[in-house]
């Protein structure tokens, strides 16, 4: 369970990091580009943003 928290809190503090409007940009391309399997776009997206995020941080 606190390895799922730690996870969230990651892509939560990376998608504040971002700002907003990077981030709908960046999903939406993503999904865009994957439109036949959005859900691993999605998922894909958040795990892009959550390691730019964490690589800018440093």
């Amino acid at each position: 369970m606190l390895t799922i928290q730690t996870f969230i809190q990651t892509i939560w503090a990376s998608i504040l990091l971002l700002g907003w409007t990077k981030v709908i940009i960046i999903v939406v391309a993503i999904a865009f580009l994957s439109k036949y399997q959005y859900i691993l776009g999605m998922l894909a997206a958040l795990l892009f943003v959550a390691f730019l995020g964490h690589w800018i941080s440093l």
